[in-house]
């Protein structure tokens, strides 16, 4: 017998493991400047401006770098830095940031310091075409994807020094810049800057010249243009001009202790956009709609200094532009008495002719914001605000993307209900029925649109329920059913809720039409919302508000297994002539309820032991096969090749081709839908091991058969029978196989490609499960490799055909297999079946996609395939321990029995006859 070296065993088991292990993300390790800067002369570019001295090497001698930094500014020139295959625009954004690494005191008295940062240009652009296919990077402002596209960028690796008492810095570096050849050269440049000394709204500017120190003949100097970031020993100098006059509107508005985390926490951090109703002060900007984005520079308290920017584009970049053009800075606080922000706005000035004359002046614009105190269909913006003077007259703008869970006393106010009551009628109540409680989490789904021209997704979820914040609710305990937070009883009344929704659209195909808003109510009897919508439509390069949408949705009951959790209408009640008229359009949506993702959870969480469980058994009846094998030596070449070999093969193919998996950029399917998925990826890993083991334990299994074959000595009565057995066996299943892959294969080919694409769970939704939606967008044609596994799993639930088949052919009555093994093994096999069956009476089909244990990826499973394969499988063990028992031809009628040993003595007879004439 051959021996067995286990050393190649584990030298392949750590390789498959490997290549089967769950891949995970690692970032790449690599080097963001490869390139090092040379070390220009200091002294023969910027000694005149700024003398190089001897750094401090103390400790005490290290400044902080924000008191340089900026991010929020502007240049022109330097064209040569950018490959740019296309035309510019003037909505290019163009932006400088100013990083310092190091800032050192030196040695003496003159208030130098030396520097060390980082100079990086960029160029964003934004465009109002969604259909662009060639977009790097995609934003997202009030619910609108917004493709943002980098026509290029440079960075520069500076040293120098700065003289704190002049406010001028002089600096030195290099930089990587792409030749028209393809090829990357160094580029030598000088940075000058100059920072204002006033600490005030007036010093608010830096200015920056960007030169050349190569004489490249094709380079044009850079000039740049920034908002300092504020010192923290800013002086406001405006505000006594703010209290002046702050805004003629006279709404109640929310007081800034109302608001969660106070003023600061509203403006921090991003920029905010809003959209403006007038375009009066902005002497660049041409009819449509305008937008105005909003960036705190320092907020102190109750004080704020901010910088304005104005936008005729439709598109929002994710760089704020600081364009000189349509960029004001401005300074203000909160007006307790009046519950708002007073402020003054300056313009920035002389800029035409170099940005270096640039100053800010003409402070004669007065801005104000507040945050109102109820919002209705028609006032939805948490944040609003004016921005006007007696030149230019006055602006007002609201928010886009400023959260409402911030504002704690904001309230609704129900404005359509005389329309509601005439559109949705009230129906009988479906008894037996239980529908989703209007404060739960149940109420947000995602969907999918159907209307003229394709489908959309879009997600749905309410603003307020009564006349509470839906998420105040949710966040309260009383969304999940907990009681406490007392709702008015005038929005709520038995069954009848009022309810207002925002539908944001996912894939918008146009800008033509905005988001969905919309009030109504919900009838928690019979599952009915029902809501009139306003949409924004741009017509003919205006704006305007559309609020005849009619939507009438239906969810399902909690409790049903309908693949389906709601469906519904949004459509027009204007006539089909009017300009605003929209088609209808047919709303489903497959999200699943919060109790099912629960229920999910747990039943993924056991079906996981039950997949453990399972490939534990496994390796248990492959040991408990082996130790019988030792027990019994001479059952070992009555063991079917064929069918080891098919074991062997069932478990090392999903292995292997788990390989793909690290080539693949997307994460799989399951990972998709949880905020954390580290116990799947560990699951993973461990059924893999497993796996592994019952591989390593079959590959034993088949060493020892084949090796028992080989052996001539102990079993050559029996060598030439069983190998012909073997044969007849291979003459039959691998036909059979074969013939069974190309039907599989022939199936793949004729199904009709489906047009699939799968949505994630919602941010808010933590640690629950929503199932993908199916929208048709893209073809997709069903995985040949899923039919395979399919396949290959149908074959292995049949293993012992191989087995019945040899003992067939070899009329063999040696007890080969340990009952054990093959009927455990059996056992193992068919339990995903009996599970499946179970599980499609329990669950219904609406969590297909997220089964682990028994997977439709592996096997054949519907209720048709799982009885007959727990038929056939039942039999086959049957037949394996009669013929055991009673012989391999046990089960064949003994007519055909008997003629088969004629034939036998016959063909003896003609060999003995054969052995003799050729003796003599």
């Amino acid at each position: 017998m051959a021996t067995f070296r286990p050393s190649l065993f584990f030298v392949f088991f750590f390789f498959l493991f490997l290549t089967s292990a769950t891949p995970l993300a690692v970032s790449s390790l690599v080097n963001p400047n490869p390139f090092k800067p040379p070390r220009i002369p200091y002294s023969d570019h910027c000694n005149h401006i700024v003398p190089e001295s001897p750094t401090d090497p103390s400790p005490s001698a290290a400044s902080s770098p924000a008191s340089l930094a900026f991010d929020v500014s502007f240049f022109s020139g330097g064209d040569s830095f950018f490959n740019r295959n296309n035309q510019p625009r003037s909505s290019d954004v163009k932006s400088a940031s100013f990083r310092p690494k190091s800032i050192r005191k030196t040695l003496g008295d003159g208030g130098i310091y030396r520097v060390e940062a980082r100079l990086t240009l960029q160029i964003s652009r934004t465009s109002g075409d969604l259909g662009q296919r060639k977009m790097i990077q995609v934003t997202q402002i009030d619910g609108r994807r917004i493709p943002v596209s980098f026509m290029g960028g440079q960075s520069f690796e500076l040293y120098g020094f700065w003289s704190e008492r002049t406010g001028r810095v002089c600096l030195v570096g290099s930089a990587q810049v792409l030749s028209p050849f393809g090829t990357y050269k160094p580029f030598d440049a000088r940075l000058m800057l100059t920072y204002s000394n006033e600490s005030n709204i007036y010093g608010s500017l830096v200015k920056g010249v960007l030169e050349s120190v190569s004489n490249q003949s094709d380079f044009k100097t850079v000039s740049i243009l920034g908002a300092r970031n504020t010192p923290l020993n800013y002086e406001y100098k405006l505000l006594e001009q703010s209290n002046a006059e702050c805004g003629r509107n006279s709404e109640e508005s929310l007081s800034v202790e109302s608001v969660l985390g106070g003023l600061c926490k509203v403006f921090e951090g991003r920029s905010h956009v809003y959209r403006t109703t007038d375009c009066g002060i902005n002497r660049t900007c041409s009819s449509g709609v305008e937008y105005m984005s909003l960036l705190s520079l320092l907020c102190d308290g109750e004080k704020m200094k901010v910088v304005l920017s104005f936008s005729n584009t439709s598109g929002v970049s994710r760089l704020f532009s600081f364009d000189p053009r349509s960029a004001l800075v401005a300074e203000g606080a909160w007006d307790v008495d009046k519950n708002r922000f007073c402020g003054v706005a300056c313009r920035i000035l002389n800029f035409t002719d170099s940005l270096s004359n640039a100053k800010v002046g003409d402070c004669s614009l007065r801005l104000s914001l507040r945050f109102p105190a109820s919002l209705s269909i028609k006032r939805r913006a948490p944040v609003v605000g004016e921005l006007w003077s007696a030149k230019t007259g006055r602006i007002e703008f609201s928010s886009l993307n400023d959260p409402l869970w911030r504002f704690s006393g904001l309230r609704y106010e129900y404005t359509e209900g005389e329309r509601v009551s005439k559109l949705c009628k009230s129906r009988s109540k479906s008894k037996g029925k239980h529908y989703p409680d209007a404060q739960t989490s149940d109420m947000r789904f995602v969907m999918s649109v159907k209307y003229s021209g394709g489908v959309r997704s879009a997600r749905a979820s309410p603003y307020f329920v009564g006349d509470r914040l839906y998420r105040e609710l949710l966040v309260r305990g009383q969304g999940a059913g907990v009681p406490g937070i007392p709702m008015n009883v005038n929005s709520v009344t038995k069954s009848f809720t009022n309810i207002t929704y925002r539908i944001r659209f996912l894939n918008p195909v146009s800008e033509s039409r905005g988001d969905i808003f919309a009030e109504g109510t919900y009838d928690r009897d019979t599952g009915e919302l029902c809501m009139v919508g306003c949409q924004s439509v741009k017509l003919n390069s205006t704006t305007t508000v559309d609020c005849s949408l009619a939507i009438r949705f239906k969810f399902s009951p909690i409790d049903s297994r309908s693949d389906d959790r709601l469906k519904g209408t949004i459509e027009s009640t204007r006539e089909k002539t009017d300009p605003l008229y929209v088609g209808r359009m047919e709303v489903v949506s497959r999200s699943i309820y919060v109790h099912q993702a629960k229920e999910s959870v747990w039943r993924m969480d056991l079906e996981i032991a039950m997949v453990l469980i399972s490939n534990t058994l496994s390796c248990l009846f492959v040991g408990m096969q082996l130790y019988h094998m030792s027990k019994h030596q001479e059952t070992l070449p009555f063991i079917s090749i064929a069918m080891v070999t098919l074991l062997v093969l069932g478990h090392m193919i999903p292995l292997l081709l788990n390989f793909e998996e690290i080539f693949k950029s997307s994460r799989n399917q399951e990972s998709l839908f949880f905020e954390n998925d580290r116990w799947i990826e560990a699951k993973e890993i461990v059924v893999r091991i497993v796996t592994m083991i019952a591989f390593l334990l079959e590959c034993r299994l088949l060493q020892l058969a084949w090796s028992a074959r080989k052996n001539t000595e102990n079993h050559h009565d029996h060598r030439e029978s069983v190998w012909k057995a073997e044969k007849m066996v291979c003459y039959v299943c691998l036909p059979l196989y074969i013939t069974g892959g190309l039907i599989a294969w022939l199936v793949n080919r004729n199904r009709t490609p489906k047009r699939v694409v799968y949505i994630g769970k919602p941010r808010a939704a933590r640690n629950l499960l929503y199932r993908p939606v199916t929208l048709k967008r893209s073809f997709q044609r069903p995985s040949l490799w899923k039919d395979l596994k399919s396949y290959g799993g149908l074959m292995l639930d049949a293993f012992l055909l191989p087995q019945i088949l040899f003992n067939g052919f070899s009329n063999s009555d040696a007890k080969a297999l340990a009952a054990s093994f093959y009927g455990g093994h059996s056992f193992v096999r068919l339990l995903p079946h009996a599970y499946d069956l179970y599980r499609s009476h329990s669950y219904g089909k609406i969590l297909d996609w997220s089964f682990i244990y028994a997977s439709h990826k592996v096997d054949y499973y519907s209720t048709a395939w799982d009885i007959v394969i727990l038929f056939i499988g039942f039999v086959f063990a049957v037949l394996v321990f009669l013929q055991q028992r009673f012989g391999g031809r046990c089960f064949i009628p003994k007519r055909f029995v008997e003629d088969l040993r004629y034939e036998k003595v016959v063909e003896l007879q003609e060999t003995g006859e054969l052995h003799k004439s050729n003796d003599s």
